[in-house]
């Protein structure tokens, strides 16, 4: 099986017999799975009715203490926003919008990102744009910086799969001389310097290093997303299909075609399907990087997505395997599948708020052949399993 990618040489990519199979059966995809499917959307509808902008708008005009307040009653083990809310579009507004009280570094994770408190007493956390949105990243799944456009996707795409589980986000524009350095802590002033007359953070974390900053331009300022900080305590678990992330060394799930009967003795079937749930999330994103996940009640929940949306040309199948490997899938997840069947998944993304700024043609050509491929490996399952 080969991959070409634009401008680059060609890449051998080894897939292993099941997902060889898998791409047979996608050769084999019957035309139910790229017609549109008559589904009820009305909880799709019903957000992006409730993310709409009331025109004329300003942040005067909004109580956000009571906006904030009411987010903190949210979170539940179905849900971390409620889609139904007819205060999301002012709570987007607020986020991308209301004025900092305090910028500081998040030490959390391997990537530069920022605390930002808001006006009303809201925190949010600010991830950078590192790379232009027609940027190609190759190398491994995991490589590169994370994107600040896949946090973003990420919620879209939470809601369209009727699964509200993943942080508000929204794109912004910071001025770090007005907006950050005024209110900026003494950690967050340490890693700041001047470069060529523009303002440059560096952050503190594992790769940070004053080397490679994040300096905003002379007319945009520092471009990036800003997601919702849930005020829930989560649990942290090591992944069962975490990678080595070592060249040449493969993980147990990579070697052993019935990996999931090791699984199932250690996770309750809840948890497997939330992780199944999970994998189809993040492949639609190509995001290969979720060596750890959280729980919520119970209920793994989808955050830290910046990994996405590396190269529209490259499937990484193998994102897909608690899936191709256990073979099990709710029924409510395949009918959000079905329902962003025949286009319906990049009609409604299209939908979304800016999404132009970050998702290219070439992204949603490739997560609608991604959503093909995962029929085809439902259909691998049932071929495998009589189902």
């Amino acid at each position: 099986m080969f991959t070409v990618l634009p401008g680059t040489e060609t890449e051998v990519i080894k897939y292993s017999k099941i997902e060889k199979a898998i791409y047979e059966e996608l050769k084999l995809l019957s035309a139910f799975y790229t017609t549109p499917q008559i589904v009820n959307n009305s909880q799709v509808n019903i957000f992006l009715n409730n993310i709409k902008i009331q025109k004329g708008l300003r942040l005067e005009y909004l109580e956000l203490k009571e906006l904030w307040r009411e987010t903190e009653l949210w979170p539940t083990k179905d849900q971390l926003i409620n889609i139904s809310s007819p205060n999301l579009g002012n709570l987007m507004y607020a986020m991308k919008y209301a004025t900092i009280i305090k910028a500081d570094v998040d030490t959390r994770g391997t990537q530069l990102k920022l605390i930002l408190n808001l006006m009303g007493d809201q925190q949010v956390v600010f991830k950078p744009k590192w790379y232009h949105k027609e940027k190609i990243i190759e190398g491994p799944v995991y490589a590169g910086k994370d994107r600040y456009g896949s946090e973003i996707v990420a919620f879209y795409l939470s809601v369209l799969l009727k699964k509200p589980l993943t942080p508000m986000s929204v794109e912004r524009i910071l001025s770090v001389k007005r907006d950050i350095l005024p209110v900026a802590t003494r950690r967050l002033l340490n890693t700041t310097f001047e470069r060529n007359n523009k303002t440059c953070i560096y952050g503190k974390c594992f790769y940070c290093k004053r080397e490679d900053p994040i300096c905003e331009t002379e007319t945009n300022g520092l471009t990036g997303a800003v997601i919702f900080n849930i005020k829930k305590s989560f649990s942290n678990y090591r992944s069962p299909w975490q990678r080595t992330y070592k060249k040449g060394k493969r993980a147990p799930w990579e070697e052993n075609p019935n990996y999931c009967n090791v699984v199932k003795e250690k996770l309750t079937k809840k948890r497997l399907f939330d992780l199944i749930d999970t994998s189809i999330f993040d492949f639609l994103m190509q995001n290969g990087d979720r060596h750890h996940y959280e729980t919520l009640d119970d209920t793994v929940v989808w955050i830290d997505n910046g990994k996405g949306l590396g190269n529209p040309y490259m499937q990484h199948l193998d994102i897909l395997a608690p899936l191709y490997q256990c073979c099990m899938l709710r029924e409510k997840m395949w009918k959000s599948l079905l329902s962003l069947a025949g286009g319906h998944l990049t009609k409604l993304l299209k939908y979304m708020p800016n999404i132009q700024n970050i998702l290219t043609d070439a992204h949603m050509k490739a997560m609608e052949e991604r959503l093909l491929l995962i029929f085809a490996t439902v259909e691998f399952c049932k071929h495998k399993n009589n189902w």
